[in-house]
């Protein structure tokens, strides 16, 4: 009995470890993806591992019986918790990344001739997003600056990208919702997009404008059917 009560303090940190590492992970895992399909997976398998950290033999033998290991199970849920906060905090500000004036001052010190050039290299470096067209020094814009999501952009955030279900591309790009053609392609274009608009948005706007409202409402149909394929 004695030994078993000088044990027991070791046997305490080590399920405290074990149940707040798993946690962590967890929570951080959770906080810096945007996806919910990633939150309910990692959810699902918190439950289950909270389940195995949470039960402990009460004997040595194979077939002694179980109890709950409050200690794990009340590490696992606290740690869980504080690491959602730490990732979420971590997605938001993307405390790792330079300061924005110093990812300017950099920029400015390569292209000191075109500090234009340099305040939109420094925006696509930051966010992955890229001005639809370059503007060098004084020229002017063809017209107004949309941006748009960058297939490559995926590597420098901490989201990923939505597919047509997530956007809900059916409802919120219905030409309905409308009051020009204009104002549906703009929509096409918007942040957070599925990287497959911006391409229908271009092509439709290459059409002559008379044809442009025929071509909206069959490239909405056509996402309408996509969406459903994938389960949207």
């Amino acid at each position: 009995m004695t030994e078993e009560k000088a044990e027991r303090p070791s046997g305490i940190v080590s399920d405290l470890f074990a149940g707040a590492g798993m946690g962590l992970l967890l929570g951080v895992l959770v906080g810096l993806s945007s996806s919910p399909v990633v939150g309910v997976v990692v959810g699902a398998l918190a439950s289950v591992l909270a389940v195995f950290l949470g039960l402990d033999a009460a004997s040595g033998t194979l077939g002694g019986a179980f109890r709950v290991n409050g200690a794990r199970i009340g590490s696992l849920g606290v740690a869980t918790v504080i690491g959602l906060g730490i990732g979420l905090y971590a997605r938001v500000n993307n405390p790792f990344a330079s300061p924005p004036a110093a990812q300017l001052e950099r920029w400015a010190d390569a292209l000191p001739e075109d500090p234009t050039l340099a305040k939109q290299m420094m925006v696509f470096e930051r966010t992955g997003i890229a001005p639809s067209r370059f503007q060098y020094g004084d020229a002017p814009a063809a017209g107004d600056i949309d941006v748009a999501p960058q297939e490559g952009a995926a590597t420098r955030q901490a989201v990923l990208f939505s597919t047509l279900g997530e956007f809900d591309a059916c409802r919120r790009l219905d030409p309905s919702r409308f009051a020009t053609t204009k104002d549906v392609l703009a929509a096409y274009m918007r942040q957070g997009a599925p990287g497959a608009l911006p391409i229908f948005a271009e092509r439709i706007a290459a059409y002559p404008t008379a044809d442009r409202a025929v071509a909206v409402t069959l490239a909405h149909e056509l996402l309408c059917i996509l969406q459903r394929e994938d389960g949207g």
